[in-house]
C-alpha cells in the first residue's frame, strides 16, 4: 500500500454505536461527556476540550517520567530533572508564573545552572501563563530548541488488508530489548542511551503504562509505535520504519493499529505531536484524521 492509498475513515460494523458509547462507564474512565462527542458517524468529532488539553499536558510531563526522569513542583511549575539528559529531560514544565514571572524564571535557571544544566522551558500553546512567556523569553536571548505541532482524533481508519508477509507483535517486557534497538536505530538514538532506554521500557511494559507495537515484514521488525494511556486520552509516541522500508505504508498501518488500539481500551481522544518542520509525517497524521490543537515548544536560556 503506498502513502497515498490509505484506508477510509470509517467506523467498522461491529463498532458500537456512539450513543451506546456516550453512556455506561465513561464517567469512570475520565472520558468526556456525552456533548463532548459528535453524535454519528459522519459528524465531525468535537475538539478536544481545555480538561483534555491540560491532560495532554500532563502526559508530556508523563511521557519523561516513564523515560527515567523526576519531578519536583517548584514556584508555579514542575521541574523535570535527568541529570546529564539535557534540557529535553530537565525544564520547566506545566507553567504557570504570575506577573512577577521573572523571579520565578531567575529561581528556576539557578537550580538548573547549579546543577549543571541549562534553563530550559517547555511551554504549551494556550495553556502555559504568561501567554506571551515565549515572546517574552527570545526577547531576553532565550532560543528555541525543539517545536512539535499537537494533533488529536477520536476515531481511526480501518486497519488495511495485511500481505501475509506481515505480522503486527504487541511486544512483551521479555521481547522489549529487540523494540528498543530498532526504534533506536529508526531515531538515530546514540548506543550510550540504550540501556537507560531498555531499563525504562521493561518497566512501564511490566507496569502496565505503556503498550509497544512491532510490524515485521518475513519476521524482521521494520516499524514501531508506543502508547501511553490514562485519564481517557492516549498519547502515541516512537512511530518510525526503517529506512529500506519507507514510504510503503508501514508507518499508516502502525500509526492506525496503535490508535485502534487506545480506543479500544477507554480512550476518547488520541493525540501525538510531531516536528513541525516534518511534513511528510504531519500530511500523513492528517489523512489518519489528526487534526491540530497548537503546539508545544522547549526554550533554552543563554
Amino acid at each position: 500500500m503506498t502513502r497515498d492509498a490509505l484506508p477510509p475513515i470509517r467506523r467498522p460494523a461491529s463498532a458500537r454505536t456512539r450513543a451506546g458509547a456516550s453512556q455506561g462507564d465513561a464517567g469512570d474512565r475520565g472520558g468526556p461527556g456525552p456533548a463532548e462527542r459528535s453524535g454519528g458517524p459522519d459528524d465531525v468529532p468535537g475538539p478536544p476540550t481545555v480538561d483534555e488539553l491540560l491532560r495532554v499536558e500532563r502526559q508530556l510531563v508523563e511521557l519523561e517520567m516513564l523515560a527515567g526522569a523526576e519531578t519536583a513542583a517548584v514556584d508555579g511549575a514542575t521541574l523535570v530533572r535527568w541529570s546529564g539528559h539535557g534540557p529535553m529531560f530537565n525544564h520547566a514544565a506545566r507553567v504557570r508564573w504570575e506577573a512577577d514571572w521573572s523571579t520565578s524564571l531567575e529561581a528556576l535557571a539557578a537550580d538548573l545552572r547549579a546543577a549543571g544544566e541549562r534553563p530550559a522551558v517547555l511551554l504549551v500553546e494556550g495553556l502555559s501563563t504568561p501567554a506571551d512567556l515565549g515572546e517574552r523569553l527570545r526577547a531576553a536571548g532565550w532560543t528555541l530548541a525543539l517545536a512539535e505541532r499537537i494533533l488529536w482524533t477520536r476515531r481511526a481508519a480501518v486497519v488495511p488488508h495485511l500481505d501475509p508477509r506481515l505480522r503486527i507483535e504487541a511486544v512483551t517486557a521479555a521481547r522489549s530489548d529487540t523494540y528498543e534497538e530498532v526504534e533506536r536505530a529508526i531515531f538515530g538514538v546514540p548506543e550510550a542511551d540504550a540501556e537507560d532506554r531498555r531499563r525504562s521500557l521493561r518497566s512501564a511494559l511490566n507496569r502496565g503504562r505503556v503498550r509497544a507495537y512491532l510490524v515485521r515484514l518475513d519476521g524482521e521488525p521494520i516499524a514501531t509505535a508506543r502508547l501511553h494511556s490514562g485519564e481517557g486520552i492516549a498519547t502515541l509516541g516512537g512511530i518510525g520504519v526503517v529506512p529500506s522500508q519507507r514510504r510503503k505504508g508501514y508507518a499508516t498501518l502502525i500509526t492506525t493499529v496503535a490508535t485502534r488500539a487506545a480506543l479500544a481500551t477507554g480512550s476518547r481522544l488520541v493525540w501525538l505531536s510531531v516536528a513541525e518542520t516534518d511534513g511528510g509525517a504531519t500530511a500523513m497524521y492528517e489523512r489518519l484524521d489528526f487534526r491540530p490543537a497548537g503546539r508545544w515548544e522547549l526554550l533554552v536560556g543563554p
